[in-house]
């Protein structure tokens, strides 16, 4: 039977695409629907969760989960949840999240608390340095905050520039879902990879706006992670 499933990171990093993959797959996985919005576990669940009395879960199928707000609540899901992992080059991240704003600030700020609790527009009227240098800093916390919360879950992480078929069976087999290689490979051939792309990014948004601190912050963060700024 196929396992309950998360993919995560620290968003505007490709889960749309993946999670889009997936569900093409017939492995149903939806997108920011369990930990966000509507479907957001109640703080009941949470207390529950923490308590050790309930594991945090939904109902299956869906199989998986794809939200980046998946990563603070890692360590309530059932011990054998395979968690994913998914990167995206830190300056890609930034320009990308500059363009769609920083939403989400209340939540943000709830998990990692040294982030402010701005709203949209508070952001927007930050000078770009400033903006630039926020972004740095979560993409260095969020995705250590995802292997923090990991525990001792089956865990897979990748560069979203990696992802490829390989990548892709590997996921599968994972959560035992079954598949024939061949009918895997043509769905992957398929589908565009800019399935959440939408207008163009700020191209002077680069390592040199950033504090130095940050910046020797990100360098580090980055090549851990086989990336250079």
């Amino acid at each position: 039977m196929t396992r309950r499933f998360v993919i995560t990171g620290c968003g505007r990093s490709g889960t749309s695409y993946t999670a889009e993959l997936l569900n093409r797959l017939g492995c149903t996985c939806t997108h920011e629907k369990f930990f966000t919005g509507k479907g957001q576990p109640s703080r009941i669940a949470e207390c529950l969760a923490r308590a050790g009395l309930r594991p945090l879960q939904w109902r299956m199928p869906p199989w998986g989960e794809a939200a980046w707000e998946a990563a603070p609540l890692l360590s309530l899901l059932p011990g054998g949840t395979p968690v994913f992992h998914q990167l995206r080059h830190p300056l890609e991240f930034i320009r990308s999240r500059q363009k769609k704003g920083w939403v989400h600030g209340r939540f943000r700020h709830r998990h990692l608390p040294q982030f402010p609790r701005c709203d949209k527009e508070g952001f927007a009227s930050l000078p770009l340095a400033q903006q630039a240098d926020l972004l740095a800093r979560f993409w260095i916390d969020w995705n250590a905050l995802v292997e923090s919360r990991v525990g001792g879950r089956p865990y897979m992480r990748y560069r979203i520039e990696d992802f490829d078929l390989g990548v892709l069976l590997e996921i599968l087999t994972r959560v035992d879902f079954p598949h024939d290689p061949g009918a895997v490979g043509d769905v992957f051939e398929a589908l565009p990879t800019n399935v959440n792309t939408r207008g163009r990014k700020r191209d002077d948004i680069t390592p040199d706006l950033l504090t130095k601190e940050t910046r020797r912050d990100l360098e580090a963060a980055a090549a851990r992670y086989g990336y250079r700024l």
